[in-house]
């Protein structure tokens, strides 16, 4: 680019340069490890709606009309946050999610997590967050193995 600057003897050609401050920011990616899946185990649906609840540290509760059968693959999901030392973080859970086999569904909501919205790395730079919720369960739910996916948001 030029600019042409007009002197007192008249024009002249004047190199100009120019200098921008060039602005951004970069949002901290922390790595995150998988600990494993949000399991509910195996459940028998009668003939009245009902809820099936696995809390943050992986106890599992039924209410309605759903009887509890194997415990296998109950369990909390959790994953492991790494980043500097002492560093606190925020979590944000969904509100709700999905589970599917062929056409059918069933909703999990009541998200919940340990620790509770967030906490401090410690010093080693992790941090183990396990998260629970309530799955919903039809009148006639159909048989088969559900499955889905959640998002959360881990913050710095």
């Amino acid at each position: 680019m030029e600019l042409h600057l007009l002197l007192a003897k008249g024009w002249r050609r004047a190199p100009v340069v120019i200098s921008f401050i060039a602005l951004t920011q970069v949002a901290y990616a922390p790595p995150v490890t998988n600990g494993g899946p949000l399991g509910f185990g195996t459940i028998v649906a009668t003939g009245s709606a009902g809820t099936v609840t696995v809390s943050p540290t992986g106890v599992r509760t039924a209410a309605g009309g759903v009887v509890l059968a194997s415990g296998a693959g109950v369990a909390a999901a959790s994953f492991i946050a790494s980043g500097p030392n002492w560093r606190a973080y925020s979590i944000v859970l969904p509100g709700s999610a999905t589970l599917t086999t062929g056409t059918k569904t069933m909703t999990v909501n009541t998200f919940k997590s340990n620790p509770t919205g967030g906490g401090v790395l410690n010093g080693s730079g992790s941090a183990t967050v396990t998260i629970g919720a309530t799955l919903h369960i039809g009148v006639a739910q159909s048989t088969g193995s559900y499955a889905g996916t959640f998002p959360v948001t881990l913050s710095f």
